[in-house]
């Protein structure tokens, strides 16, 4: 008796190989991602021929200090934040010691008028004592006016030690105020363009208006400079920025180059081709980009054509 396979294992065996044929087929038509994160990669950063650091400022600035030698503090003039014109009265002293000599003089000269003496040392004893009485009440207060037109910030309302800070006007103009060493001055120009940034993020170009001829501070090795950078007046006073001076231009290493000109990019999770215009650095073993490539790019450390058709 002839005995017959069942069709049932060799039906199962051939859909088997259907499925592991057709899942390969779609397998083989998902495109090959590299595991990007695996990539070594480098952020593009801009080369800059000098940096530095520079804190916004008002462009004028003053600051009324507490002189005893004028007198105690008598009164405020001026109220906290209030924009006042130069020559604006903004504080006033009274001295008590010079009262004190008024009132002496003041009584010895009403004992002369009522003594019987009547005599020209008497007389002229009189005109010298009202005018020396005149000229002590012109003395008796000081103000104190300003200097510039702008704001006040009022300190310390009731100063009472010697030099403490009563209030402060800033211009509502504003500036970047940096200081250079002697070394980086000859870099520098009027009108030359900055490049202001924070924390590595560009914010926007300044320009340079003024450097100092004079030194502001000067040690045994340097001299230093103030110099004075147009700003977007929006930011605080206190607000410390990066300066960066010279065109934007990225230093690489010569082995991320591809296909000569032509670099690797990550992209919105792809690896992509780009363009990129570039001259030999000074530093050997160093290309300097010009054109191309974005601050933050990721650029492939070691490019090849296969990363390229593995995102394909």
């Amino acid at each position: 008796m002839k005995k017959f396979l069942s069709p049932l294992p060799i039906l199962v065996t051939l859909l088997l190989l259907l499925i592991i044929s057709f899942g390969f087929y779609i397998y083989s038509k998902i495109p090959k991602t590299t595991h990007l994160s695996k990539i070594e990669t480098m952020t593009v950063k801009p080369h800059y021929s000098l940096s530095f650091q520079g804190v916004q400022q008002a462009k004028q600035s003053y600051t009324l200090y507490y002189e005893p030698s004028l007198g105690i503090s008598s009164d405020i003039l001026v109220k906290n934040n209030e924009t006042i014109s130069k020559d604006t009265p903004i504080f006033k002293y009274y001295n008590p010691h010079i009262e004190k000599h008024i009132l002496a003089k003041k009584n010895l000269l009403s004992s002369i008028q009522h003594s019987n003496k009547i005599s020209s040392d008497n007389f002229n004893q009189q005109v010298q004592l009202s005018n020396d009485i005149l000229n002590l009440q012109q003395q008796l207060q000081t103000r104190i006016y300003a200097p510039i037109k702008g704001r006040v910030t009022v300190l310390h309302p009731f100063p009472s030690k010697s030099h403490t800070e009563i209030m402060q006007i800033n211009s509502d103009e504003r500036i970047i105020r940096a200081k250079i060493n002697e070394s980086q001055l000859k870099q520098l120009k009027n009108n030359q363009l900055v490049q202001v940034s924070i924390k590595d993020t560009r914010q926007f170009e300044g320009k340079i208006l003024s450097i100092s001829s004079i030194p502001y501070k000067t040690e045994s090795s340097f001299s230093f400079y103030n110099v004075d950078i147009s700003t977007d007046p929006s930011y605080p006073i206190g607000y410390h920025f990066d300066l960066h001076l010279g065109t934007t231009e990225y230093e690489l290493p010569n082995k991320v180059i591809y296909n000569k000109n032509y670099v690797l990019v990550i992209h919105n999770k792809k690896i992509i081709k780009r363009n990129i215009k570039y001259i030999k650095s000074k530093k050997s073993g160093y290309i300097m980009v010009s054109n191309g490539l974005n601050i933050g790019d990721k650029i492939i450390t070691h490019p090849s054509t296969s990363l390229l058709e593995s995102t394909e």
